[in-house]
């Protein structure tokens, strides 16, 4: 029973961990600052935003629930599968019979919400059939 891993309970490596990656990022933003002259505002704002990335990676690794999962799949599906999918419609001349035959609005609104929507719909069958748990999960 000794070597028995309590469940709530986390590697020795943990929190060092952390601590690094958190100086890393204040460290590479006091560069882009200093010596790289990115503006004050981009770096603060790229620091912000890494901060709120890892923390939304950290959510989903530490409290998966299925409404999350659910969440990622059809984002993951709507950003990718969707790109690709007007990535087709522009190559291979949809657009272009859209726009002859019904005008240019409709055309730019199919264009920019069918593929996406597709995706969407996509990842939300993808993470159906695995029963909504990402990769690497428990």
């Amino acid at each position: 029973m000794a070597g028995v891993k309590l469940k709530g309970s986390k590697p020795r490596w943990w929190k060092p961990l952390w601590m690094s990656v958190l100086l890393t990022i204040i460290a590479s933003g006091v560069v882009g600052y200093f010596l790289l002259h990115v503006p004050l505002e981009r770096t603060v704002g790229g620091v912000a935003l890494t901060f709120l990335m890892i923390g939304f990676a950290y959510y989903i690794r530490i409290r998966p629930s299925m409404k999350m999962n659910r969440g990622i799949y059809v984002l993951l599906g709507f950003s990718p599968i969707g790109f690709s999918l007007w990535i087709v419609y522009a190559l291979s001349g949809i657009g272009r019979f859209l726009t002859t035959h019904l005008g240019p609005e409709i055309s730019l609104i199919v264009g920019f919400t069918v593929p996406y929507i597709i995706g969407a719909f996509i990842g939300d069958w993808i993470g159906k059939r695995r029963n909504y748990r990402l990769p690497l999960s428990i």
